[in-house]
C-alpha cells in the first residue's frame, strides 16, 4: 500500500513500518492457520475511539490485504475485513480513516466476491465506494475510482 508520503510525520512513518512488518509476518502465519486472532483484533480496533489505534489497525489491514490471497482467509475473516474497512469510510469525522480504508479496500476487492452475490451486501459496499467518490479529498476519490474499476473487472468481466 503506497501510503508513505515524503512529508509524513515520524508517527505516520513508524505506524507504516510496524504495519508493514505485521503484514509480512501475517503473510506467513495466516496461511498456516496460525495467529488466528490478528485480523479479528485489528477489525475490532478499527472502531476504537483512540484515533491512533484506529489508524494503526486500518493501516495494518491494508498491508495485510495487499499480502494475502483470498484463499488464505476464511469467508468470516474476509467479511470482518470488508466490514471494518467500509465502516470507516464516512463523510463525517476525520478524513484519515476514510483515506486508509479506501486504499485498503482496493486491495481487498478480491475478497468481496461472496459479498457481491448478496444484494444487500453488494449495495452496502457500493454505497461506501460512492461515498468515498464524493469526499472532498482527491486521493480518496482516486482510490474510490480504482475500486470501482476493480469491482467492475472482477464482478462484471469488464476490462
Amino acid at each position: 500500500m503506497a501510503i508513505l508520503a515524503t512529508l509524513a510525520s515520524p508517527k505516520v512513518l513508524v505506524r507504516n513500518q510496524i504495519a508493514n512488518v505485521l503484514a509480512s509476518l501475517a503473510s506467513i502465519e495466516i496461511p498456516r492457520k496460525e495467529w488466528d486472532d490478528l485480523i479479528p483484533n485489528l477489525c475490532n480496533n478499527s472502531t476504537n475511539d483512540d484515533i491512533n489505534i484506529k489508524l494503526a489497525s486500518l493501516t495494518t489491514l491494508g498491508y495485510i490485504c495487499e499480502e494475502l490471497y483470498p484463499e488464505d482467509l476464511s469467508d468470516s475473516l474476509k467479511n470482518n475485513i470488508i466490514l471494518a474497512l467500509t465502516n470507516n469510510i464516512n463523510s463525517d469525522g476525520p478524513i484519515e480513516p476514510s483515506r486508509l480504508s479506501i486504499k485498503a479496500l482496493l486491495y481487498s476487492i478480491p475478497y468481496t466476491s461472496p459479498n457481491f452475490k448478496v444484494q444487500q451486501e453488494r449495495d452496502f459496499i457500493m454505497e461506501k465506494v460512492f461515498t468515498a467518490c464524493s469526499l472532498p479529498d482527491e486521493e480518496i476519490q482516486e482510490y474510490a475510482l480504482h475500486c470501482l474499476r476493480e469491482i467492475s473487472t472482477q464482478e462484471y468481466n469488464c476490462v
